[in-house]
């Protein structure tokens, strides 16, 4: 009964992990408002963002919640381009050996015409807790789109897990379903501004909203804004040659910083 007890406990735990870890600086700065983004990152927020990558790329992501290195994200993201479309592997690992989630993901994105994108993603979950407490997994999927609704006005959607697969037998415990619906305007090509609606089933509904200004070439500022839990966030990236680097930080007002940091090497 107790182990029971405690894989209950720790697949409820997951249910936050799995819905609001951000991948990538970029997306950290503006507050993980990123069902309109188009990089890399994509792999972890709305696969059709992957559909604008032209060459082979290689993202790598920290995210620290909260300063405590035992409840920090990293992950890997690998994206090719083919004939048709772009192929991406992401890779994410959340906690220490004492507890730890596992996520991976096979995605494909593609364009239609010159403004849609769409992407779908088959995902593996695991969570596991030391001590011979055992493990559990899981595979679902993903998917979004990105459309160009006007010149510089966006629209994007996303769904993780609509089919809420189980994880664990005992109390029919499920991973959650998770759906987001995003607007952005771009007025210049050095502005970005973008906010969403993020829902997770049987949870309160979370608005983001984030901005991103190209102050001088290649260097830009990022700052964002969301709720339930508030929090607010900044950050700021540059590129190097055929390198990008993303540092952002976001504040909880009780729980304090969770730094995040991400290295994007995109092929010539």
């Amino acid at each position: 009964m107790k182990k029971y007890l405690c894989l209950t406990l720790m697949v409820s735990w997951a249910v936050p992990v799995f819905s609001q870890t951000t991948a990538g600086g970029r997306a950290a700065g503006m507050a993980g408002a990123a069902a309109n983004l188009s990089d890399i990152f994509a792999a972890f927020h709305n696969q059709a963002g992957l559909a604008g990558i032209e060459k082979f790329s290689i993202g790598i992501f920290n995210e620290t919640s909260f300063m405590l290195s035992n409840v920090s994200t990293r992950g890997l993201a690998v994206a090719m381009p083919v004939s048709n479309g772009v192929i991406t592997a992401q890779f994410q690992y959340y906690g220490y050996a004492a507890y730890n989630e596992k996520r991976g993901g096979l995605a494909y994105a593609r364009k239609f015409g010159e403004n849609i994108k769409a992407g779908l993603q088959l995902d593996y979950f695991g969570v596991a807790i030391g001590e011979g407490y055992g493990s559990r997994s899981a595979v679902t999927f993903e998917g979004g789109v990105q459309a160009e609704l006007l010149e510089g006005f966006f629209l994007a959607a996303h769904v993780c897990n609509p089919m809420r697969v189980k994880i664990a037998a005992y109390n029919d415990e499920r991973l959650p379903a998770i759906l987001k619906f995003g607007l952005a305007y771009q007025p210049s090509d050095k502005v970005f501004i973008t906010a969403e609606s993020e829902k997770v089933i049987d949870r309160a509904n979370r608005i983001k909203a984030g901005a991103e200004y190209e102050i001088v070439s290649k260097f830009f500022l990022r700052t964002g804004i969301a709720s339930n839990p508030f929090n607010t966030s900044f950050g700021f990236g540059w590129m190097i040659d055929s390198f990008k680097v993303d540092l952002a930080a976001s504040y909880h007002r009780q729980l304090g910083y969770t730094p995040n940091v991400s290295l994007v090497w995109v092929a010539k």
